[in-house]
């Protein structure tokens, strides 16, 4: 038997077949093409961000929240009346406070960080025509570009600034006269891990205006899957970003707006 006996041989019916299936596919394709629209926009708000570590290691300490700013400029592609895709690239704040407690309450650090993030997303919608709810699933890569430390430390290596009132004072304050700080942080490229990459999700509700204006207000929860550290010594305790943020935007369909300026 030779080995071109093996191989089934197309019928007429196979090729007919396999050419409505293309010609179905590329129809599909034209059709959705045709409905697509591409938005772009600007959006900005506020967040409150949680550092989430653990600091059993760290007596009298706790991390609390900060809030923050972000801005972007979301681009939207409508897909079909429920699903679209998005990317927004965008400023965001993620900063968080470590306030000291018991013998050394009055010291504390302010730690505002800020990054150049891009989420990239899937957008499902519901409702009607104009107004509508939606939620956002995806993904997130973000790069650390700055941050700036201001808080109060006593001022223990001054042997002659010495601030005792009293023989057994009840505070690290009450042994030495705070130092205040205010100032640039310096990366250090052995322990801070600039790139970050995390989950988002978001819900929101937009109302569109003429077809062409679209303005919404959406909350969105972005969470680090990645260590704000290098791993650069052993048992070594994780430091992520956990967000909560709300921004308002507006939306415009590029081929609207081109067919009105017409």
């Amino acid at each position: 038997m030779r080995t071109g006996d093996l191989i089934p041989k197309k019928t007429p019916g196979m090729i007919r077949t396999k050419g409505r299936c293309t010609a179905f596919a590329l129809f599909w394709l034209l059709a959705l093409s045709a409905r697509a629209q591409l938005y772009v926009g600007v959006e900005a708000g506020g967040n409150k961000n949680y550092l989430i570590t653990g600091n059993a290691s760290e007596s009298f300490t706790n991390y609390q929240h900060m809030t923050g700013l972000s801005g972007g400029i979301p681009v939207l592609y409508q897909v079909t009346d429920w699903f679209a895709i998005q990317a927004d690239p965008s400023y965001i704040q993620k900063n968080y406070k470590i306030v000291r407690t018991g013998f050394f309450t009055g010291v504390y650090q302010e730690t505002r960080n800020a990054y150049i993030q891009l989420p990239l997303m899937a957008q499902f919608s519901f409702g009607g025509h104009e107004l509508r709810g939606f939620v956002n699933l995806g993904m997130y890569g973000a790069y650390w570009i700055s941050s700036r430390v201001k808080g109060v430390e006593a001022n223990i290596l001054n042997t002659v600034d010495t601030a005792y009132t009293t023989v057994n004072p009840t505070s690290v304050l009450g042994e030495n006269y705070g130092y205040s700080y205010n100032e640039k942080y310096q990366f250090n490229s052995t322990k801070d891990n600039r790139l970050e990459f995390g989950a988002i999700a978001g819900a929101g509700i937009s109302y569109e205006l003429r077809e062409t204006y679209r303005f919404f207000i959406e909350g969105r929860y972005t969470r680090s899957l990645t260590d704000q550290q290098k791993q650069y010594e052993t048992n070594q305790t994780p430091r992520y970003n956990d967000n909560f943020g709300l921004s308002i935007g507006c939306l415009f369909s590029l081929k609207n707006l081109r067919r009105g300026a017409q």
